[in-house]
């Protein structure tokens, strides 16, 4: 099996300018980056798709489309030709409305807002990918905090153009990821990783990278590959700690930890 392709999380680098990151990224060996809106130094689709280009790296992934629902439908066919301008082929999003007083009325109007939006989503050759979050983020993040229940709306709709994005940091806990992974075969778009580091008591737990925490990473990646995921695997420590260090030296950190966790993960499929 050729190595798998690897990419590089805009959110662990937003104290950079769009142009530093992307070179960043192709200096330290990745393929693609993952391109946060949010990011401070995200100056549009235009400055972004021309500073990828000259650094030779690819937009494998716009994160985030926002909170999907249906009073947002314009913002959402908006950021999809955003994601198509970058040649991105991914738009992560969350559940929303954010702090969900009722979760199966959220659930509803998520229904609704994809109703509207997957039309958009198939002019724009863009998959609509649904993160569900570690359930601690449900109060204030998004009601969707399982990957089962992000399987039942992907389910529901049976289109090619929403599946989900699965990351290790918000899922590892689920006794049942085996299973999930299994059933979302093949509508897994985005595989995002990063380890669980035990927090301080009453902190919540930074992320680490792969090997620093306690998610077994290397599995997580086997589960997907035999689920049937055959794309890019990305790295998404977000958080302050690489200030400290040069932009080169962070990204270069990224990729080893990356890289050994893809390559263990095929060695262990042929365990």
């Amino acid at each position: 099996m050729p190595a798998a392709q690897t990419v590089l999380s805009q959110g662990s680098f937003l104290h950079l300018e769009t142009g530093e990151f992307v070179v960043v990224a192709a200096e330290a060996g990745f393929d693609a980056v993952a391109v946060w809106r949010q990011a401070p130094g995200y100056r549009g689709t235009r400055a972004m798709a021309k500073a990828a280009a000259r650094a030779g790296v690819r937009v494998d992934t716009l994160c985030r489309g926002g909170f999907l629902g249906r009073a947002g439908h314009n913002e959402t066919v908006r950021v999809l030709e955003e994601a198509a301008e970058l040649g991105a082929g991914v738009l992560v999003v969350i559940a929303g409305p954010p702090r969900p007083a009722d979760s199966r009325a959220a659930e509803a109007d998520l229904d609704a807002a994809l109703e509207l939006a997957l039309p958009a989503a198939e002019r724009a050759g863009v998959v609509v990918a649904l993160e569900p979050f570690h359930p601690v983020l449900a109060a204030d993040r998004s009601w969707l905090v399982t990957l089962a229940q992000a399987v039942d709306v992907v389910e529901r709709f049976d289109s090619p153009f929403l599946g989900v994005a699965v990351d290790s940091y918000h899922l590892w806990w689920d006794p049942r990821l085996a299973a999930g992974l299994d059933r979302a075969g093949r509508r897994i778009a985005a595989v995002q990783l990063a380890d669980w580091v035990v927090p301080e008591p009453s902190r919540l737990p930074s992320r680490g990278l792969p090997g620093e925490g306690v998610v077994p990473l290397r599995e997580f990646v086997r589960l997907t590959r035999e689920a049937g995921y055959a794309g890019a695997l990305e790295i998404e420590v977000l958080g302050d700690r690489f200030r400290s260090l040069s932009p080169l030296e962070a990204a270069r950190s990224l990729k080893t930890a990356l890289d050994d966790t893809a390559v263990g993960a095929e060695e262990g499929s042929h365990a």
